[in-house]
C-alpha cells in the first residue's frame, strides 16, 4: 500500500468511534471518508429495529438514485456497485445496523475504496452498536425517572392528603370551643329575650362574643384554603405569617398530646419572600408534625416542647425549630432527608414528608435545610437566600 492510501486509511480509522451520539459519529466518519476519497456525496442509513432503514446523515450532492431499491438489493449483497449515469457510479454498503452510500466519479479506484470500507467495517459497526445501547440506556432511565417521578408525585399527593386529614381533625378541634361560645351567647340572648331581661349592655356583649368567634372560625377557614388552595400558586409571602400559619394549624393537635409549642424568638421586620405558599406550609408542617412523632414515643417525658424561631442573618432567612424529644440517632442522622427513609412503622411512615421538604427548600428555593442534635432533642434548620425573587 503507498504511502498515500495508507494516510487516507489512517485519517478514516482515526475518524471514527470519537462520540456515543451516532448521529454524531458517523457524520464525522462520513466527511473525513468523502474528503479523503474524492466522494461526490455520501449518506447513512441506520437500522435500529429488523426490516426498517431510515437515513440519518445525507452529505453532498442529493440522491441521484431509487433509495429503496438499492436498500432491497443490500438485503441479499455486501456491496453494490452500479453507474447512475455516464459520469457517476453508485457504491453501496452494507452493516449490520444500516447501510452506506456514497456517489463517485467513474474514474474512482473502486478496489481502493471498497478495501478500505472492508479493513474499517468491524470498527465502525462496533460504534455504531455502542451508540445505539447508548440511546437505548438514555431511554429506558428517561422511562425509569418518568416512572419515578410519576410514583413520587403519588406520594406526595398522599403525604398532601395525610396532612390535610390532620388538619382537618386539627380544625375541628379548634372549632369546639368557639362554637360552644356562640351557642351559649345565642342561647343566653333567647333566654332573657323571652324573660324580657335583655339589656342593652347584654346584646352588646352576646353579639360582641358571637362576631369574635365568627371572625375566628372564618380566619381558620381562610388558612385551610389557603394551604389548598393556593398550593401551586405563587405569591410574595411575609414569612412570619406563613410561620403563624402553621402553628396556627397545628396547635390542637399538639394541646391534645400535651407538646407546648413555644415561640422562641421571631424578627420584628417583616420579612418578604416570594414562592409558592403551599410548599412553605408542607415544609413547617412536616417539621413540626416529625417533633410531634417524635415526642409522643417519650411516653416518661413530663414537660414537652418544640420551640421555633425565625431571624434575619446577613445573608439569610434562618427558621428553627427544635424538640426535647433526645435527637436522632447519630448513625442515621444523615439519612433522614433519603427518599422513602423512615424510623416509623411501616404502616405509619413513608419515609418522603422530610424528602418532599428538602427538595423544596434546596431544589425550588435554592436554599438549605439540615438538622443537628442539640442537648434537648433534634433541631431543623432552614435557611432561605435574602433578596431574591423566585419564579417556581
Amino acid at each position: 500500500m503507498s504511502l498515500t492510501k495508507l494516510s487516507i486509511s489512517y485519517k478514516c480509522v482515526n475518524s471514527i468511534g470519537n462520540s456515543l451520539n451516532l448521529k454524531e459519529m458517523m457524520e464525522e466518519f462520513l466527511r473525513t471518508f468523502i474528503k479523503q476519497t474524492d466522494a461526490i456525496s455520501g449518506s447513512f442509513y441506520v437500522s435500529r429495529v429488523a426490516n426498517s432503514c431510515e437515513e440519518l446523515i445525507s452529505l453532498g450532492k442529493k440522491n441521484l438514485f431509487n433509495i429503496d431499491s438499492v436498500k432491497k438489493r443490500l438485503y441479499k449483497k455486501q456491496i453494490i456497485l452500479e453507474e447512475v449515469d455516464t459520469n457517476i457510479s453508485l457504491l453501496a454498503y452494507k452493516l449490520q445496523k444500516g447501510c452506506m452510500i456514497f456517489l463517485y466519479s467513474n474514474r474512482s479506484d473502486f478496489n481502493f475504496i471498497t478495501s478500505i470500507l472492508d479493513s474499517l467495517k468491524n470498527k465502525i459497526e462496533v460504534n455504531i452498536e455502542s451508540c445505539i445501547n447508548v440511546e437505548n440506556l438514555k431511554e429506558q432511565i428517561e422511562e425509569a425517572t418518568k416512572e419515578n417521578l410519576k410514583k413520587e408525585k403519588q406520594l406526595f399527593e398522599q403525604l398532601k392528603m395525610s396532612q390535610m386529614g390532620e388538619l382537618i381533625g386539627n380544625i375541628a378541634h379548634q372549632w369546639r370551643q368557639p362554637l360552644n361560645i356562640i351557642s351559649t351567647a345565642s342561647s343566653g340572648m333567647q333566654i332573657k329575650k323571652e324573660l324580657d331581661i335583655l339589656t342593652d349592655e347584654d346584646f352588646k356583649e352576646y353579639t360582641k362574643s358571637i362576631i369574635e368567634n365568627a371572625n375566628y372560625l372564618s380566619s381558620t377557614i381562610d388558612e385551610f384554603r389557603d394551604y389548598i388552595k393556593d398550593s401551586n400558586k405563587e405569591k410574595e409571602i411575609i414569612v412570619q405569617e406563613r410561620l403563624k400559619m402553621a402553628t396556627e394549624m397545628l396547635k390542637s393537635s399538639f394541646s391534645i398530646e400535651n407538646i407546648n409549642i413555644i415561640e422562641e424568638y421571631v424578627e420584628k421586620e417583616r420579612l418578604h419572600f416570594k414562592l409558592v405558599l403551599g410548599d412553605l406550609l408542607q415544609v413547617l408542617i412536616t417539621i413540626f408534625n416529625n417533633a410531634k412523632e417524635a415526642l409522643e414515643t417519650k411516653k416518661d417525658l413530663d414537660y414537652k416542647w418544640i420551640k421555633y424561631s425565625l431571624k434575619k442573618t446577613k445573608y439569610t432567612i434562618l427558621i428553627t425549630i427544635e424538640d426535647n424529644a433526645g435527637g436522632i440517632d447519630e448513625s442515621i442522622i444523615d439519612k433522614i432527608f433519603n427518599p422513602y427513609f423512615t424510623t416509623k412503622h411501616q404502616a405509619r411512615g413513608t419515609g418522603i414528608g422530610l424528602y418532599s421538604a428538602y427538595g423544596i427548600i434546596v431544589n425550588k428555593l435554592d436554599g438549605k435545610l439540615y438538622v443537628k442534635n442539640t442537648q434537648f432533642g433534634a433541631k431543623f434548620y432552614i435557611e432561605l437566600p435574602l433578596n431574591i425573587n423566585y419564579i417556581i
